[in-house]
């Protein structure tokens, strides 16, 4: 067990040791019936605290404590919010300042902070709201105004050299138009582009949104800079045999070459190489059927050489049926030749011909599966820009790029997706996104798509099909959870489109929260790598985490990223594992979050009631909370019940909340609180506040109050603020009990003897017998502070000015003075304040009426005749006034004598 703050044994309250003197001091204070008037007037020098934080740095503040009256101070100060760091939680002396650090390390997306502080201080409570503004660079802040591209072509088109400059910016890709993958992507592409602000307006472009001050690009057709052939020549009377063997040697390979080739095969001419180089010269796609000799020739060798063997067999699809003599000489060739050309991912317009004539359904197996998606999806690209000299290919869902080389404005490209990026480059390196150029689809295969698809789960292009699909449509049973499983680890996919599979995969364990989920999926989720993700994907993996009931991870995951939002529904498991493991600041802040939330266990309830410590308000509702819990369910231990009000009702009597003490003290007594010291504490303070500060009575405090003077015999040793109260108390009573009347009796000789006689003192008289001197005279008394004594001024009937009388403190800035009056007798006062004589009070004395006076005194006497001279009784009066003319002479010869 913990030491009290205010008891010297053990006992089960726990205090923050910074603020354990203070309030121990104040508690033997109050037990012993000292109530300390004298308390700090504290100043905050500011009541909201706001200002700019640079994003991703941290900043100080401080708030400067002061008190007023130079009375020193002491004080404690909670904040909940992690990501604020308290210097110290502990203030105290006459000026003073508490300074806390927000740290703004991993808030990438969050734009202010709102909290507060929670100062507990001798005689007061006090919050001070913050509101902190996270400001981030001066790029961000451009960048945040971009929120549509018409936006950035505007800025262009006004300033192409700031929007440049913009467009280069590191954290461009932060900017609102960058948050598609496919604006990412084609970022991506036109980065290695030199002149930037023509990427820039190609950037635009490609989403037509092209600015009118944007470079005016000409591109020059193909057919214009293409050289034209040059006509062969031959020296004079060269035979037609000569003439090709000087081309073969010049390595001719033009059309008229072509032409020259053929001839001299069709004329049966021997020379070596005849035959390679006609196929070599044979433009692509030649479909007229060349001499027979020419096939006969490579019919002998089974393996054409790989620069005409595409040419050869695409010739001889195009001229001979499958059952004639040249096709059957060639088939198997040309059959296993367009498999190792298709393995080899090769393409072009001989080669499609090929693969649909002689690659049959039956022959695709998984390895040519992977590739037959691309194959088939195949284009070839004709561009029309001469200046144009490569093609560049990607998507948005990819990492990289793919680089196609054109050949006389010619190339072929697999685009097996939708939504695939296309530009173009020139000789300068700089890229394009608008060129003209015509695009066809080379090879159609119906029948290998059909095939394809029985082993369609095991291609690239399958799964980032399936991937796209399902990053659409949501992940909805377990086979597709393991097929974006799949995706996310493939490497080959985008780092901004695997993010998005990941924000599905996380929304799948979130919604299947009941489900049994395999290991593989388990350990998946394991090792997501965390850095590179977004708030949102954050608290996605946290949350999943948290459904998966893998605490031990989440709680290190949070303890990194404690600004997360944690659903409600997932607070209270969370909360308990902290506790379970012993996370002490992160129990407390996680179960006052489910608290609040109202989603707090019976396990976290019990660690806020055993550790909790803030305001009186938030402790409060956290008893109430448990009281209420405990009476439905029993689930909460009584002993954690009388922690808190204990707890609470010493901070309440600190910081003088008595109404909030009042509510503590039912409690505290309801959960069996029975230590002696703190419940005179709390009578001390229960005392002072219907006797020095005229606060109303609660029947079961005052029956308290006096059950506590009763029990005492001596009464010398009770609290002279008790005796008061109770005699206080009585006073106001029409009647009281033969013991109340037997412990008033005990109480008003000990009182008188300290001369403590006060407005209500007379009273008492209807209860118990009181010395003549007290009933005589009329007191007048002035509630106030002991530092500061007022002036009393009276003035009598008849006189014109006040005079100054003197004033007795009686007890605790309570000022009296008594004066001896009579019936109909006034007397006007006046209470007044400082050199300027400030007016605090003033009124009219009279005698009491209603109270007549018993005895032979000489001012019982003139009292009852001033009594009977108001009221005009002569007959009555008569015969007291000869009395007492006849007792006066007596007296007045007795002196003589």
């Amino acid at each position: 067990m913990e030491k009290s703050v205010f008891l010297e044994r053990s006992s089960c309250a726990k205090i923050e040791p910074y603020g354990v003197f203070a309030m121990r001091e104040k508690i033997n204070k109050l037990a012993r019936g000292i109530v300390d008037q004298e308390r700090p007037s504290t100043h905050f020098s500011e009541e909201r605290i706001e200002g700019k934080i640079s994003l991703l740095e941290s900043k100080t503040f401080e708030i400067f404590i002061q008190s007023l009256n130079a009375v020193p101070m002491r004080g404690l100060v909670y904040c909940e919010a992690p990501y604020i760091s308290l210097h110290k939680n502990a203030f105290g002396g006459v000026r003073t300042k508490v300074s806390f650090t927000v740290n703004t390390e991993g808030m990438e997306e969050e734009s202010e902070l709102r909290g507060e502080l929670s100062f507990v201080y001798l005689g007061g409570e006090k919050q001070i709201p913050y509101h902190f503004i996270l400001e981030k660079s001066p790029s961000a802040k451009q960048l945040k105004e971009i929120r549509h591209f018409e936006d950035l072509q505007k800025l262009m088109e006004a300033d192409k050299k700031a929007a440049t400059r913009i467009f280069d910016y590191r954290d461009f890709l932060s900017a609102p138009i960058m948050q598609s993958a496919k604006a990412v992507k084609l970022y991506e592409l036109l980065k290695p582009c030199g002149n930037r602000a023509l990427a820039l307006e190609e950037f635009l472009a490609y989403f037509s949104y092209r600015p009118k001050n944007g470079i005016n690009r000409k591109g020059l057709l193909s057919s214009s800079k293409r050289k034209e052939e040059k006509k062969l020549e031959f020296p004079e009377g060269l035979s037609l045999e000569e003439k090709i063997s000087l081309c073969i040697r010049r390595g001719e390979r033009g059309e008229e070459a072509f032409e020259l080739y053929k001839r001299g095969v069709e004329e049966n001419i021997k020379l070596t190489n005849l035959y390679e180089n006609l196929l070599y010269s044979m433009k692509k796609g030649y479909k007229e059927e060349l001499p027979r000799a020419v096939y006969l020739y490579f019919s002998y060798e089974y393996r054409v050489e790989e620069g005409l063997a595409s040419a050869l067999y695409y010739n001889i699809l195009q001229n001979f049926p499958e059952n004639s003599e040249i096709y059957l000489r060639f088939a198997r060739q040309m059959q296993d030749f367009a498999v190792e050309s298709m393995l080899a991912g090769k393409m072009d317009e001989e080669l499609a011909l090929l693969y649909q004539k002689l690659i049959l359904p039956d022959m695709v197996d998984e390895k040519m599966a992977e590739l037959l998606p691309k194959l088939l999806r195949s284009y070839k690209v004709v561009v029309e820009d001469s200046e144009m000299e490569k093609l560049i290919l990607s998507h948005p869902a990819l990492k990289g790029e793919e680089v196609y080389s054109l050949k006389e404005g010619e190339a072929y490209i697999p685009m097996p997706y939708k939504d695939m990026i296309l530009l173009f480059q020139d000789g300068m390196g700089n890229r394009y996104t608008r060129v003209n150029h015509r695009k066809t689809k080379v090879f159609e295969g119906e029948d290998l798509e059909k095939r394809m698809e029985r082993f369609s789960e095991y291609t690239p292009v399958f799964l980032l099909q399936k991937a796209l699909q399902l990053e659409k449509e949501g992940i909805k049973t377990e086979e597709e959870l393991e097929c974006m499983e799949r995706a996310f680890d493939n490497s080959a996919f985008s780092n901004s489109f695997r993010m998005e599979i990941l924000a599905q995969i996380l929304a799948y364990h979130r919604q299947e929260k009941q489900s049994e989920f395999p290991e593989e999926s388990l350990r998946f989720l394991h090792h997501i790598p965390t850095k590179g993700m977004k708030k949102k994907e954050k608290e996605d993996y946290l949350a999943a985490l948290l459904y998966r009931k893998e605490m031990d991870r989440a709680l290190m995951f949070y303890k990194e990223y404690p600004y997360l939002h944690i659903e409600k529904e997932l607070l209270p498991a969370f909360s308990d594992s902290a506790i379970d493991r012993g996370e002490e600041e992160l129990s407390l802040y996680l179960s006052h979050l489910a608290f609040r939330a109202e989603r707090i266990s019976d396990k976290g309830l019990s660690y806020l009631l055993e550790e909790w410590n803030g305001s009186s308000k938030e402790m409060y509702a956290v008893l109430k909370t448990a009281e209420q819990r405990r009476e439905e369910k029993g689930g909460i231990d009584a002993s954690r019940l009388l922690n808190m009000a204990e707890r609470l009702l010493a901070q309440c009597l600190f910081t003088e909340k008595m109404r909030e003490a009042e509510e503590a003290f039912h409690l505290y007594r309801k959960f069996s609180g029975r230590e002696s010291l703190l419940i005179r504490a709390f009578l001390s303070n229960y005392a002072a506040s219907i006797f020095l500060y005229q606060k109303r009575e609660l029947p079961d405090f005052t029956a308290l109050l006096y059950e506590e003077v009763r029990g005492e015999s001596y009464k010398e040793r009770v609290p002279l603020l008790y005796l008061l109260a109770l005699s206080y108390s009585f006073s106001k009573r029409e009647s009281l009990t033969e013991d109340e009347r037997e412990l008033l009796n005990s109480i008003v000789p000990i009182l008188l003897e300290k001369n403590l006689v006060f407005s209500y003192t007379k009273s008492l008289a209807k209860f118990v017998p009181l010395p003549g001197a007290v009933l005589e005279k009329t007191v007048v008394e002035y509630h106030g502070k002991a530092e500061e004594k007022p002036y009393f001024s009276v003035r009598a009937e008849g006189e014109k000015e006040f005079h100054r009388e003197e004033l007795q403190h009686s007890y605790h800035g309570i000022y009296t003075a008594s004066f001896l009056l009579f019936p109909g007798e006034k007397m006007e006062y006046r209470f007044t304040l400082g050199k300027e004589d400030k007016l605090l009070y003033e009124s009219v004395l009279k005698k009491e009426e209603g109270m007549m006076m018993e005895g032979e005194d000489v001012y019982t006497a003139l009292c009852k005749m001033s009594r009977l001279l108001m009221e005009e009784k002569v007959e009555e009066l008569l015969p007291l006034m000869e009395d007492y003319e006849e007792k006066e002479l007596s007296i007045a010869r007795v002196l003589k004598d």
